[in-house]
C-alpha cells in the first residue's frame, strides 16, 4: 500500500531540508571565505624542492671571495 502523505507533513519536511541546506550553505560560504584568508596571509606560493635546489647552487655568493696571500 502507498503511503499518502498530508500536506501539511510534506510541507514541514520541505522547510526542515531548506533550513538545513541553508546552514549547509554559510557554513560552506565561511569555509571559503577563511581558504582565501589563508591564502592571502601566506604570502607568495612555495618553490618547489627542485627549484630551491637549483637556485642555491646557482646564486652568486654573497661574500665576495678573499684571495689566498701566502706571506
Amino acid at each position: 500500500m502507498a503511503k499518502v502523505l498530508k500536506f501539511k507533513d510534506v510541507n514541514s519536511d520541505v522547510e526542515h531540508r531548506m533550513k538545513e541546506f541553508e546552514k549547509i550553505r554559510v557554513k560552506f560560504k565561511a569555509d571559503v571565505k577563511k581558504a582565501e584568508a589563508k591564502k592571502a596571509t601566506a604570502g607568495k606560493e612555495g618553490k618547489g624542492l627542485l627549484k630551491s635546489i637549483s637556485e642555491f647552487f646557482s646564486d652568486s655568493p654573497k661574500t665576495p671571495a678573499q684571495p689566498n696571500s701566502k706571506k
